[in-house]
């Protein structure tokens, strides 16, 4: 049965692919099977050419970028498929460790203009908790530099030596967003965060990341900083949540390696205090339950009460409801815009922003129309 809510569409292949992925070896190669059976691959030819291309074509893009964890979890099964995936792994190994060579500039070049950095999602998540570079595919880099160094940083990192490019659409609406793409002569996407989180870009938005930060090396000669594990935790909830389309998965590995690491301890009051402070009690509740209920996620009794009680504004249930919802008709598409924006203003910048809330929507409604005619390279 699928996990289809206003939150998630998760759907059956996707769980057990996760469990496969996750849990203990023995156990996960039961859902591995299961997994194949569904996928009608119980049943192949080890030396076909096409293999391989009979088994990711047809999968989302999340399903195939949990392959690598799939392998390394269950290498040592004798599963005749698993085999097979060892390639993808060496692929993974090798592309993340260009990526963090080229966060390694780039943290260098942001510190010697003295700004301050904290690297997001992927390279962090690869060093700290999964404890190796070749099961978790990245497609891009993420660092965040202080709200009021935005400026500065985006103009250290467009100079030379490392000269990235970004896009007109995205400079011109950069006071608008809460990040930026930035590529280089190879197509690296880099992007430069000035704020956590689209719904709190405003100055002073990210203090309690900045002042909870712990130290996470790079490589022998350079250094930054990363999330603490409860926030980096709160950061896998609330970006996890689904924006598009395709419901992303990634958020649910990411968080188990955390939450199950017995050397790390996450402040549940603090995360929930957070998920209230921020008004994202409703996707954080929403992630919660499903990790409780599919991915032995184990909450303290205090916790849980906490987390059942939580109430959630009417403001809020209908802002998340609006994202996830989707329309062909241009004209409830455009009211829901505006009625999904009035609603990010009231809840995550009045009286936060500088911004007016008539400002606030006129630079959005901008933002929207330009939105066709962006110039993103990727």
């Amino acid at each position: 049965m699928a996990i289809n809510s206003p939150t998630f569409a998760i759907q059956p292949e996707q769980i057990l692919l996760l469990k496969a992925a996750l849990f203990p070896a023995q156990e996960a190669l039961s859902y591995w099977h299961q997994w194949k059976k569904e996928r009608g691959l119980d049943q192949f030819i080890p030396t076909n050419i096409n293999l391989l291309p009979s088994l990711f074509d047809p999968l989302d893009g999340d399903s195939q970028r949990l392959m690598p964890l799939v392998y390394r979890n269950l290498e040592k099964s004798g599963d005749p498929l698993v085999v097979h995936l060892r390639g993808i792994y060496r692929y993974t190994w090798m592309s993340n460790q260009r990526f963090l060579l080229k966060m390694s500039q780039v943290i260098r070049v942001l510190h010697q203009n003295e700004i301050e950095t904290i690297a997001l999602k992927g390279i962090p998540l690869s060093l700290l908790y999964y404890g190796d570079m070749g099961v978790r595919l990245m497609y891009d880099l993420d660092v965040l530099v202080p709200t009021a160094q935005a400026e500065q940083a985006l103009q250290a990192l467009q100079a030379p030596p490392l000269s990235l490019q970004s896009s007109p659409f995205e400079t011109k609406h950069r006071h608008t967003l809460h990040a930026m793409h930035l590529w280089d002569a190879n197509g690296v996407d880099v992007d430069l965060h000035w704020n956590l989180l689209y719904e709190h870009s405003y100055a002073k938005a990210d203090v309690p990341f900045w002042q909870a930060r712990q130290p996470v090396k790079l490589t022998d000669r350079q250094s930054t900083y990363a999330l603490s594990p409860t926030h980096q935790l709160y950061h896998n909830l609330v970006h996890g949540y689904d924006w598009s389309e395709t419901p992303a998965i990634r958020w649910i590995a990411d968080s188990y390696v955390i939450y199950t690491n017995p050397a790390l301890s996450i402040d549940w009051h603090a995360l929930l205090d957070l998920a209230r402070q921020y008004n994202v009690n409703y996707p954080v509740q929403q992630a919660l339950k499903l990790l409780e209920s599919e991915f032995r996620l184990t909450l303290p009794s205090d916790v849980k009460e906490r987390l059942k009680s939580m109430t959630l504004s009417t403001a809020e249930t209908t802002y998340f409801s609006l994202v996830r919802k989707r329309s062909s008709n241009k004209a409830i598409k455009a009211i829901r815009y505006v009625q999904k924006n009035w609603l990010a203003y009231r809840l995550f910048r009045k009286g936060k922003s500088e911004l007016s809330m008539s400002r606030w929507m006129y630079r959005q409604v901008r933002l929207r129309l330009d939105w066709n005619k962006r110039d993103l390279p990727f």
